[in-house]
């Protein structure tokens, strides 16, 4: 398992956590609008679970950007 998988498993777990999801086809993808309960308010349960698991802080001006798992993972190896 490389890295990157180990990342994108990791934020799709706290994405689940955050929204409430019991199970988490990878097969089926994961992107604020799209997924339920992953609307404004969903969204910063799910930045705030991000925060919890990798132990940062996004800044404010990044939470936009943060709208399914390839971005949230671009983002969290940058921080």
């Amino acid at each position: 398992m490389t890295t990157e998988n180990t990342i994108e498993q990791r934020i799709r777990e706290a994405v689940a956590r955050a929204l409430g999801i019991r199970t988490v086809d990878p097969a089926v993808p994961l992107q604020m609008g799209a997924t339920p309960g992953w609307d404004s308010m969903g969204h910063m349960a799910v930045v705030m679970e991000l925060e919890k698991e990798f132990r940062t802080t996004f800044p404010p001006y990044r939470l936009p950007e943060l709208v399914d798992i390839p971005s949230i993972a671009k983002a969290v190896q940058g921080s």
